[in-house]
């Protein structure tokens, strides 16, 4: 089975995610059966830096929720990452 990952990323007070694909690259990472790739869990924290082109959102904060849709030999997973107040230097102690 393949997997696409897609994060989303929720701003402070937004009531919409943004999106960060195109048609040319519809998910973030892509993986198949012979590969190997951490899904972050519901609460966990995800820094994803921006890229150096039209996807250059960074994804920076606490997963909030997460949806798998399987579709004929495909798993796309959306993964919605919410911003958050905290000052990250303090997550690591």
């Amino acid at each position: 089975m393949k997997y696409g990952i897609d994060y989303r990323y929720l701003k402070k007070g937004a009531t919409k995610a943004v999106d960060n694909t195109s048609m040319a690259r519809p998910v973030d990472v892509e993986i198949d059966e012979a590969q190997f790739a951490l899904i972050p869990n519901v609460g966990d924290y995800v820094d994803l830096p921006g890229e150096n082109d039209f996807r250059n959102i960074p994804c920076r904060g606490k997963v909030l929720r997460r949806l798998f849709q399987y579709k004929l030999g495909y798993c796309y997973v959306q993964i919605l990452v919410q911003e958050i107040d905290e000052d990250w230097s303090s997550l690591w102690g």
